[in-house]
């Protein structure tokens, strides 16, 4: 090959080589250079949930000292919401009765006549909004025992008309008796009565009362095989 051909042939071998350089400026063989797919993470996995089923009254003052400073605490303050699948049965030691002289079913409250009505109204709620926003309001209704929804809607921010249209349009015993079905099935001798994972346990409730927290350490541990980060 003559000097001329390759003073030719020179520029364009560069100008190969060149084109084929990363922008780190090490050169790729041709056959290494890829393009970059994008990828997506994976979803986070599922937290496992324990069932915890609560059995209370609107006008218990034991019902009102649990979920207010046991229940809603623990949960709060552990993260344990996102752990777990709250059920609550606002009923307690009440009782339905066939009233023989107007041939309806009727209602008898530990509390009185008012406690029916207001264990109703949380039903009601429970009905109409999300289980969170509804508990956060029932919490905010055991702050006193005239249970006031609109107060406490209005502090949350929260639309209640169709929770008291339930409440206004249907009678009390039908409102209840899906949480009472629940609730007499249980036997239970106390209120308020709390269940882990559909198993009552009569003689532990005095201690599941006074140490909640605990014990749901160890129902959930037992459970899934997992101590949660705040049970040590």
């Amino acid at each position: 090959m003559d000097n001329r051909a390759m003073w030719i042939l020179f520029p364009a071998l560069s100008l190969l080589m060149f084109s084929i350089t990363g922008c780190s400026g090490q050169t790729q063989l041709t056959d290494e250079i890829a393009v970059e797919s994008p990828t997506s993470a994976a979803p986070a996995p599922k937290l496992p949930k324990l069932t915890l089923a609560i059995h209370y009254e609107a006008l218990c003052p034991d019902s009102i000292f649990f979920v207010r400073r046991r229940l809603h605490d623990a949960l709060l303050d552990n993260d344990w919401w996102p752990r777990t699948e709250l059920k609550l049965y606002p009923f307690g030691k009440a009782a339905f009765y066939n009233n023989t002289e107007i041939g309806e079913l009727q209602l008898f409250c530990q509390h009185g006549r008012e406690e029916c009505e207001l264990n109703a109204l949380h039903a009601c709620v429970l009905e109409h909004l999300e289980l969170r926003k509804a508990f956060d309001l029932i919490y905010c209704m055991l702050r006193s025992y005239t249970n006031s929804i609109d107060a406490c809607a209005a502090r949350l921010s929260l639309d209640v008309t169709a929770a008291k249209d339930c409440k206004r349009t249907r009678k009390t015993p039908e409102i209840l008796l899906p949480y009472g079905r629940e609730t007499l099935a249980l036997g239970l001798s106390f209120v308020p009565t709390i269940v882990f994972d559909n198993n009552f346990e009569p003689y532990e409730q005095s201690s599941i009362r006074y140490n909640f927290e605990a014990h749901f350490c160890r129902e959930y541990k037992r459970k899934f095989h997992i101590t949660l980060p705040t049970c040590g």
